[in-house]
Order: C-alpha cells, then structure tokens, then sequence
C-alpha cells in the first residue's frame, strides 16, 4: 500500500462511533496488555491482525531499528517485527497514560502512552487506538523512540554529581575547555544552536566534546545578521535543552537577544567552546577508526586531533548565487549574508532577488524607510500570516500545557505521510484565515501557491524553505510599497539594471541576492574532499517513505561523521538522538541499523 492510497480513519470510514460512555483508561490498559503479552510472546501476528488498524503505521525512531524509519501498512510491519523484535529483545510495555483525543468532529481515537525496553535501551511510545465496527480497538499508528541507554542516564536531576567542588571549579573548567593533555572524543564544527544542544546532550552522557565556532563570539551568527531579524518561529516551540527561556519574553525574539542567550547558554552549561576557530580539513584514519581534525586557531596557530567523531553543525551554507554580466553592473551587489540595514539604501532604486523570510525582510525595511524596491520572485511562494496562521499550527495552548519533551515526542510519534493528511485540513483553515491578505497579494502581481499536495505549511516547513510568515511585508507589497516583478528568468546584468528573458528591465542602483542556501555536502566537501563528499546522499531529502535522509545520523560509507541541521524545535529533539548514538558506539552497544524495507536513496523532493 503506498502513501498516496491512505486516509483517515474517519468515522465514516470505520462505520461507527466511539461508546458515549468511554473509560479511556481501561481501553488503553486492556490494549497495551495485550500488546505487552503478544510482544513477550514475539506473536507478531495476533499483534499485526488483532492490535493493529486495516491500514497502520509504525513510527520508529532509534529504538529498534536504529535509524528514522516508517513502516505503512501490515505486511511491511510484520517483516519488521519479524526480523526486530527478537534482535533487540523488545520487552516491558508499561502502560503510562491514555487521552480520549478528537482533533476534528470526524476523527476520534485515544492517545495511549507507554513505556517499553530494549537489550539496551529504555524507551517511550505512542499509539492511536480507533474504534473499529467489531467493537475493538485497534491502533491506527505506533509510535517507538529511543529515551535513554541502559546503565548510562543522562546526568540530571536525581543523577547529578553530588560531589562538593570545595573551590577548585574554575580552575578545572579551563583545563577540560583547553584539552591540553587529551583530545576530546568528539569535534562538533559549529557553535550555533545545533552545535550547542549537542554539546550539551553529550555532557550530559559523559562523553567529551569540544565545539569550534569561526567566529569570536558564540551567536554571531545571529548576531551579525540583519538588524530587524528575530526568530520566525513562536518562543514556546524553540527552548534549548535542559534551559528553558524566562517566561517574560516576547513571543518572537529578537536575533540578538537570542545570540546573546547562546552565549549564556554555552557558559551556563559548561559546554567546552574554542571561538575564532576553523577546521580546515578532516582526514579518516581507517586503521585507528579516527577522525585526524585541522584546527587554525584565532586564524593563526593550528592543532590536529584525533577524535572518534565529528559532528557537522554549521548549518547550510549561503548559496552565492551568479548571473552573468556582473563585471557590467555599475550599481552595488549585495548578498543577504551582508545585508544589515537598508538606512544607507535611501534615494536608490533597490531589486531583491528572491522571495522567501530574508528577501521579504530586505524588501520591508527598505519599504519601510521609504526606499524604491522591487521584489523579483523566481518562483511561487507559500505564504501565511503569523498572528493567524502560525497560531493554528504552532498554538502556544499546546506548547504550554505540557513539558517541551512531551509535546515534542507527540509531534514526532506520527509518520510525515499520515499528518500530510490532517496538514491539508489545517491549511483549509489557514486559506480561509489568509483569504484577504492572499487575494490582495495576487492582486499586486504575487504568486502564491497552497503548498506540496495542498498541504499548507507541512512540507515547507519540514523542509525549511519555499515561504514566508508574514511579519508586515505582504500589506507592504498590497500597498504598493513593494513593487514586484514576477516571471520570466535573469537572462543578465546591464550597467543599469537587470534584464529578463521576456525582454522586460528594471533599473536598479542596489541588488540584494537572497537567493537561500546551498547544499550542505558543500561543507563536507571543503573539509573532508570530493571523494568523501561523493559518498553522503542528498541531506534532508525525504524519502519515500517521508523520513528525512541522511541528517542525525551516520553512513556506513561515512562511519561516525554526523549531521546536524533543521530549526530550533527539529535540532532539540533530534540532537538526544546524535549523543545517544554516539554514547551507545563509544560504551560498544550500538547495534545495528535496519536496512530491510529502506529507502534511503528514494527521494520525493
């Protein structure tokens, strides 16, 4: 059965309605009893026949296979389960809690929680039990995810160091930040959030890390960025590990801020971190089963180290994009990874070539003080309001009712392919919200688009590109302040301007390219060679199966080379799964990654 062939478990498709007098509670013990004692029994079939929907899903993330894998429909989970639940030795489902849940008037299961063990780990898991017409409950999708390692917890809470430090503790986090006796067992290249949350996750395993950030500052990154940025995202869904932000800050934080907060974070949290420093080159050893890293230091020194890992958290790479004619251009070219402020811009003629977040926020501030600007978008573009939109698929009501790790195992314990599903009724909502402000802007020339398979946001924003959250530039470009240009692709430069292949000009004293990003193999290609580059499949890619390839875990071609990347809320929970990984290969239980069924290299960009 394929993705595109699924549905909802409507109640019009079950053909019946849960009992009025429902105990949730007692369903759910009953369920995960028997899927507890079919589990121990290793009954994979009563499991898949009798516990399972006609049409299921079964989520795993690291815990029996080892990787981010989806398995749709009966047959494919019972090979699965057949060749998994054995070798990992599944065990001790504990029932946790169960919610009757009904997120639309057509759609009711019950939220059934649990918790469960592996040879050598300890998990968390989900299912959704709907109410079939032979009056049984049956689970629509399951959902397993690697918590911890067995004899290796996270040094928290009840587990943290006891120890008096009786005065010594300054001395000693400069000696364990110098790494000067010793090389750390992993370099982590990069020092922005991901970077960090790694950093801090394998503190807290008691694996030793270093982090190396080019630049003198931790959050520079964000600092030096253009003035009126802040996070796109609602501050309820972007805390770091372990440090939740104070409850008295704005809903979007300003980039600086939130700089300045990586900084206090990084210091708060002893996570070891050489600024003004760059790998420059990483080399495997394959008889020493080493990563031989090249560090310059404050642009001068070098170091090598031999680490057992490297972790590439530099996020992507600016895409410098070209047209031909620059050398003929008399006006000023300037990339959005320079871009500031657009107070030096007043009195020229400004074209922003790209209509995503930074082209949107280039255009607005040059509206904004007044500044002749044209947006040129290439492409359609999704776009949708933040105060209406963002609010229906980031509600602060879900975020703050519960603990940030809870609401984040509930978002990832669906399959992408079944939530794309439940996007296209949301975006529905979210175009009936956005209708005015949608016409207007294709009023003014603008084209907008309804998201990959009418989804909305969904695909954009797992993507993490192809929108933008109106933050004041789409009334801006309704009004008129920002003109736009749309159609027909740069044919060149000319000394005044750009020209189309439709034959159409603008003139223009200032190009801002904001053109996105580039493929971040770049970045591995620049440090470890083209022959190593040639090996990792595309990065966040989704595979057939809607998993994103590649990112927060290793290659067997690339052995204990990471990768890092996505938003705030992606890079939290996924950098527990990076440390664990890790912690299990250096404490010598990692098993191994489930290969039967996959589709790395299938991708449906």
């Amino acid at each position: 059965m394929s993705s595109t062939s699924s549905s909802l478990p409507t109640l019009d498709k079950l053909g019946t309605v849960p009992p009025q007098d429902l105990d949730a509670d007692s369903v759910g013990h009953a369920w995960i009893r028997e899927f507890s004692a079919s589990v121990a029994a290793r009954d994979v079939d009563n499991l898949v026949l009798r516990l399972l929907y006609a049409e299921p899903w079964w989520r795993d993330l690291f815990a029996l296979t080892w990787d981010i894998r989806t398995f749709q429909g009966r047959e494919k989970i019972r090979t699965f389960l057949h060749d998994r639940l054995a070798e990992t030795l599944f065990s001790s489902v504990q029932f946790l809690k169960a919610t009757f849940q009904t997120p639309y008037p057509d759609l009711a299961w019950i939220l059934v929680q649990f918790s469960f063990e592996t040879a050598v780990g300890l998990g968390r898991g989900d299912a959704r039990l709907v109410y079939c017409s032979d009056g049984y409950w049956r689970a629509v999708t399951v959902y397993t995810n690697l918590e911890g390692l067995k004899g290796h917890p996270e040094r928290t809470g009840v587990h943290r160091d006891f120890n008096p430090d009786h005065g010594n503790w300054t001395a000693r986090r400069e000696e364990e930040r110098s790494f000067s006796d010793k090389d750390p067992e992993v370099l982590i290249i990069g020092g922005g959030q991901s970077g960090l949350e790694a950093a801090a996750r394998l503190n807290t395993l008691g694996v030793s890390n270093l982090v190396v950030e080019r630049n003198s500052r931790i959050g520079d990154s964000w600092r030096t960025r253009y003035e009126s940025l802040s996070l796109h995202g609602p501050i309820w869904q972007n805390p770091l590990p372990y440090l939740p932000f104070p409850p008295s800050w704005p809903i979007f934080i300003p980039a600086a801020k939130f700089a300045n907060w990586l900084e206090f974070y990084a210091d708060t949290l002893d996570i070891n971190v050489w600024t003004s420093t760059s790998a420059t080159r990483v080399v495997r050893d394959e008889k020493e089963n080493k990563w031989v890293v090249s560090l310059r230091c404050d642009g001068l020194s070098e170091r090598i180290m031999r680490v057992d890992h490297v972790v590439l958290a530099a996020g992507y790479p600016f895409k410098w994009t070209k047209f031909p004619g620059e050398a003929d251009f008399g006006g000023e070219i300037i990339y959005s990874f320079d871009f500031r402020s657009a107070k030096d811009l007043v009195g020229k003629k400004v074209v922003v070539i790209g209509a995503c977040a930074s082209a949107h926020d280039a255009a607005s501030d040059c509206a904004d003080r007044g500044i002749d600007v044209t947006m040129y978008q290439r492409s359609s573009t999704f776009v949708m309001s933040i105060d209406k939109g963002m609010m229906r698929t980031s509600a602060a009501s879900e975020w703050e009712a519960a603990p940030t790790e809870d609401v984040d195992r509930n978002k990832h314990s669906l399959p992408v392919h079944f939530v794309k599903h439940l996007a296209r009724r949301s975006a529905e909502l979210i175009r009936a919200d956005d209708s005015e402000m949608l016409e207007g802007l294709r009023a003014a020339g603008y084209r907008t688009n309804e998201g990959e398979e009418n989804t909305g946001p969904y695909f954009h924003l797992l993507r993490g590109g192809g929108y933008y959250l109106d933050r004041g530039a789409c009334q801006q470009i309704i009004d008129g302040n920002i003109k736009v240009k749309s159609g027909g692709e740069i044919e060149r430069y000319t000394s005044t301007g750009i020209r189309f292949s439709d034959g159409s000009e603008l003139d223009a004293d200032v190009v801002i390219i904001a053109t996105g990003f580039d493929d971040v193999r770049v970045l591995i290609r620049d440090l470890a060679g083209a022959a190593v580059a040639a090996k990792v499949p595309p990065l966040w890619h989704l595979n057939d199966e809607g998993e994103i390839t590649t990112v927060y875990r290793d290659l067997e071609a690339v052995p204990n080379m990471w990768t890092i990347l996505g938003n705030l809320a992606y890079c939290r929970f996924f950098s527990k799964h990076v440390a664990l990984q890790i912690k299990a290969k250096q404490e010598g239980v990692f098993g191994s990654r489930y290969s039967a069924l996959s589709t790395e290299d299938a991708t449906a960009a």
